[in-house]
């Protein structure tokens, strides 16, 4: 059964658009941060912005997007939806609050 034609349930799917929300709110604050003299600290998203604002985001989303789509891919086994669940969002919620934050902080 291919994933096109299996239903996902509606918190997988939920979780899934959180993910990716999440990271995209990442990329504008990472972005805004960069103007501001923030350093890129991750070696392969220094280089995506090295290459500009564009490359950046639309490298980030893929990478981002990918992973999400794999693990959603394989939520038939239970570790994959938990570890999206209770490892990636919470990751990524808690990196948006730290973005927040680098805001209050900013020149």
């Amino acid at each position: 059964m291919s994933l096109l034609s299996q239903e996902l349930p509606r918190g997988l799917v939920v979780v899934a658009l959180a993910i990716v929300g999440l990271n995209l709110f990442d990329v504008v604050l990472t972005l805004r941060h960069m103007e501001c003299g923030a350093v890129e600290l991750n070696p392969l998203m220094q280089q995506l912005l090295e290459r500009g604002s564009f490359a950046f985001a639309a490298g980030k989303h893929f990478l981002v997007g990918f992973g999400v789509l794999a693990l959603t891919t394989q939520c038939h086994h239970g570790a994959a939806c938990r570890a999206l669940q209770y490892v990636v969002l919470p990751a990524y919620a808690l990196l948006a609050l730290y973005q927040v934050a680098l805001l209050g902080m900013a020149p």
